[in-house]
């Protein structure tokens, strides 16, 4: 049950993507009203998720992920039956905020449910789902869109999720244990408002800056932002030191392992939001393959994520100790040779999507293996702050991957439209994950030890 709703979530990340073009013209929506339709779901969903992490804890967990499914439904159903452009954008924000509610509620139920090998074998499970999302939704999206189911268009990308979520609904109360229950601790509104300004100071500039050729106002915005983590930060601290409760406990972060951690989740998630981008550009406009072929390539690193995180729970503890280091040793190899490659060969129609899917494997065995150690080191009381950390990290990741990225392979390509610069460009992104992979590989030898060894 915890995992249908965590892929719903992450397919609408991207499902409306490759619809847009479709939604233009049957709603006529201007482009700037086309980018808010696609980029509101996710400016919602990535600004709320720690706020909704700590709603479970506040409320319980199970609670909170009703009320998350409940919204992201009807949501759902309010955009596949829009007749205007306002009520779509309306809806997708909506289903954003129904995805930041259920989404954390995932990973915390997954570290109070379960020990040992099954809690392993559920993270691998969670962190196939998660990374598997926005392929996926792109490649749904694209289907949907294509067979025109019943002459709708694009409306059943949305309505699918109408009846999944009624089937959540039915059976989360029976399956899903409650966790967690109502606190008589004031909750912390105050940091509420304050992670949803700096959120929005550094999404919205991420988002729309790269289209607008950053204007002066977004860089400042973007300062703010990033200044204001600081800011929330003291607060946070403060408000634990004066027995509150704080939205995300500084013990989270204080925790041996975890801020290393964090950082193989943001750099992982950076350079699968910049080739998800990058990829597509290079094969379509660079290289003239058509949409499909550039998904079917790009389907390779999401098998690569995915088949990692289903098997690695397997590993005997010796391997797993060096898994997360190992594995961003092949990521970073992987993108050396896909610069190398694009740089020489220009295209290779077996050499590309293997190197991509050995990059998804790395990419995939870091973070299911991290998040795991994580996990083993966290107390209880923190497992919300946690998943909150998680969650919103990977997405902050893939925003930024898209916008910083996406924009130093379109300053590099537009130089001239010719093959030549599109190739020039997509050694550079690639050159880039590289550099980042082998960064945090340092990171990943101070991941916390596992419960088996402090047990040793």
């Amino acid at each position: 049950m915890l995992l249908i709703g965590q892929a719903i979530a992450a397919m609408d990340t991207a499902i409306v993507n490759v619809a847009a073009p479709t939604l233009k013209a049957d709603l006529g929506i201007s482009g700037a009203l086309l980018q808010l339709t696609v980029a509101g779901y996710g400016l919602a969903y990535a600004t709320l998720l720690i706020t909704g992490a700590r709603l479970g804890d506040h409320f319980g967990y199970r609670r909170l992920f009703i009320i998350g499914v409940t919204i992201f439904s009807t949501s759902s159903l309010v955009c596949g039956a829009a007749r205007s452009v306002e009520v779509l954008v309306a809806g997708r924000i909506m289903q954003g905020i129904g995805a930041a509610l259920l989404v954390p509620q995932v990973l915390s139920l997954i570290q109070l449910c379960y020990k040992g090998r099954e809690k392993s074998r559920a993270i691998g499970l969670y962190s196939m789902i998660l990374g598997l999302g926005a392929a996926v939704g792109q490649f749904f999206g694209g289907v949907v869109v294509s067979m025109d189911v019943g002459g709708f268009g694009w409306r059943p990308a949305f309505l699918i999720n109408v009846p999944i979520g009624i089937a959540l609904l039915a059976l989360s109360p029976i399956l899903v244990p409650e966790f967690g229950q109502v606190r008589s601790r004031k909750f912390d509104v105050a940091g509420v408002v304050i992670i949803a300004a700096v959120a929005l100071s550094i999404l919205l500039p991420l988002t729309f800056g790269r289209e607008l050729d950053w204007p002066v106002w977004s860089l400042l915005l973007l300062c703010c932002g990033v200044a204001g983590l600081y800011g929330f930060w003291r607060y946070e601290v403060r408000r634990a030191e004066q027995g509150g409760s704080p939205l995300v406990d500084p013990a989270a972060l204080l925790t041996k392992g975890i801020r290393p951690g964090l950082l193989v989740v943001l750099i992982g998630f950076f350079g699968y939001g910049g080739w998800l981008f990058t990829v597509a550009l290079y094969l379509q406009s660079g290289l003239g393959l058509t949409a499909f072929t550039s998904g079917l390539v790009f389907t390779a690193y999401a098998l690569g994520f995915g088949i990692s995180n289903l098997t690695w729970s397997r590993l005997p503890t010796p391997l797993l100790r060096r898994a997360p280091a190992t594995a961003l040793a092949v990521l970073a190899t992987a993108s050396v040779l896909l610069a190398v490659i694009t740089s020489t060969r220009h295209w290779d129609p077996v050499l590309i999507p293997l190197l991509l899917f050995f990059a998804g494997s790395g990419h995939g065995l870091s973070f299911g293996t991290s998040v795991h150690r994580m996990t083993s080191a966290i107390s209880p009381a923190l497992v919300p702050s946690l998943s909150g950390l998680v969650t919103s990290s990977s997405q902050f990741a893939i925003v930024s991957g898209t916008a910083v990225l996406g924009s130093l392979y379109l300053a590099i390509s537009s130089v001239q439209p010719t093959p030549a610069m599109s190739i020039a460009a997509m050694t550079a992104v690639a050159s880039v994950i590289a550099a980042a992979a082998v960064t945090a590989i340092y990171c990943a030898w101070r991941l916390p030890t596992l419960e088996a060894d402090r047990g040793a």
